[in-house]
């Protein structure tokens, strides 16, 4: 069978070779700007059935062409061309898998009767969160009974700045004017910057955390898929050094994405001065690290006879990748990829993991599993008391 991935970075790289793990013969054509990204490709890959194409994601027609003949084309591009990438594969007749949560969202659902009418199925937000958060939080609200509510959380911990798209994601998220959402009965309630403070414990990390809301998509896209929920939440956080940095500078207004100061005798935008200033000459900041990634979905339902909570972790040992989460990015969506390209889930539209049945969402988990994961269930009947779910 023949993929495609457009963004040719470390979660396309990584999504590449988890098919290849399965599907030896599979072929891949691997598109991107970047012609470095692309001899990475090449020499990771040499001697599989994987070609290059160095193309500019702006335009539908050539990309168009760089994918035909895929039968599923993965977006694992940095995420501002989505809509081109997605009218590509309308237009080739590849089926969709992106990685991308808040950026163009509507723009991509727009897209859905489009897709549908090609008999293209469109997967939008895989990934880790989103993506495997929003088939878990669909999964457990399809057994759960009552007022419902779905709560994200997760723990990053990496440098600031290992590459110059990974320190803008952590800037973008903590601007002055960037709020996070949340749902609650049927309405999206906006959030400043680090609010939403609470302390929490999770598994594989010592201690309590401190997590805030977070400008995710969950809170916009479980809702649309499933209906008739009371709350959707996300929250997480970086390291802590990290953290105390950021809401540093957004106290201190140096986050507001109109500041100007005057350098030399010439107005020059604050933002783009403190990336420079912050990415240095590349030297990892904090320095000493240890990468980890840790996601929790808590699906509660409250009813007169309880509350009934159950909670899945998804996280990793120390040590089980050097970039835990472009690699826990890629796994799920090469599960989905692969999904999609069988034709064991196809759905003409442009649609989010909610849509999984428990048989995909179990097979999603196994193969995490099977890739050095592990999966932490847990279930609390709100007595206090807790048991493997």
């Amino acid at each position: 069978m023949k993929y495609a991935v457009v963004g040719a970075g470390n979660i396309g790289q990584a999504l590449i070779e988890d098919v290849l793990a399965v599907e030896p013969d599979a072929e891949f054509v691997a598109v991107d700007r970047f012609a470095g990204a692309l001899g990475q490709v090449e020499r990771r890959f040499a001697g599989r059935a994987v070609t290059t194409r160095q193309v500019d994601g702006t335009d539908v027609g050539v990309l168009r062409d760089a994918i035909a003949g895929a039968v599923v084309t993965a977006n694992c591009s940095e995420g501002s061309q989505s809509v081109e990438i997605l009218e590509a594969c309308i237009a080739a007749g590849s089926h969709y898998v992106d990685v991308h949560g808040t950026l163009l969202v509507d723009e991509r659902l727009a897209r859905s009767d489009k897709a549908k009418a090609a008999g293209v199925t469109a997967v939008m937000g895989m990934g880790c969160s989103p993506g495997v958060t929003n088939m878990l939080g669909a999964y457990g609200a399809r057994h759960a009974s009552g007022r419902v509510s779905v709560d994200v959380e997760y723990v990053t911990h990496r440098p600031l700045n290992p590459s110059g798209g990974l320190l803008e994601t952590a800037l973008r998220q903590f601007r002055s004017h960037v709020r996070a959402m949340t749902y609650e009965d049927g309405r999206m309630v906006p959030h400043k910057p680090f609010e939403g403070k609470i302390r929490t414990s999770l598994p594989g990390i010592a201690g309590e955390v401190e997590l805030i809301y977070t400008p995710h998509s969950e809170p916009q896209t479980i809702p649309l898929f499933v209906p008739g929920l009371h709350r959707v939440t996300v929250r997480g956080a970086y390291h802590p050094e990290m953290m105390t940095l950021l809401e540093s500078l957004y106290r201190f207004g140096l986050l507001d994405a109109g500041l100007e100061v005057t350098v030399d005798g010439k107005r020059a935008n604050f933002q783009a001065l403190l990336r420079e200033a912050l990415f240095g000459d590349g030297t990892l900041r904090p320095s000493g690290i240890a990468p980890l990634y840790i996601l929790r979905v808590r699906v509660t339902g409250e009813t007169d006879a309880g509350t009934q909570v159950d909670e899945i972790t998804v996280g990793h040992d120390p040590g089980w990748d050097t970039l835990p989460q472009a690699r826990m990015t890629a796994l799920p969506t090469a599960y989905t990829v692969r999904l999609v390209g069988s034709g064991q889930f196809r759905n003409p539209g442009v649609h989010g993991p909610e849509l999984f049945s428990d048989a995909d969402v179990e097979g999603c988990l196994a193969h995490l599993e099977s890739r050095g994961l592990w999966v932490h269930r847990v279930r609390h009947d709100g007595s206090g008391r807790s048991a493997a779910a």
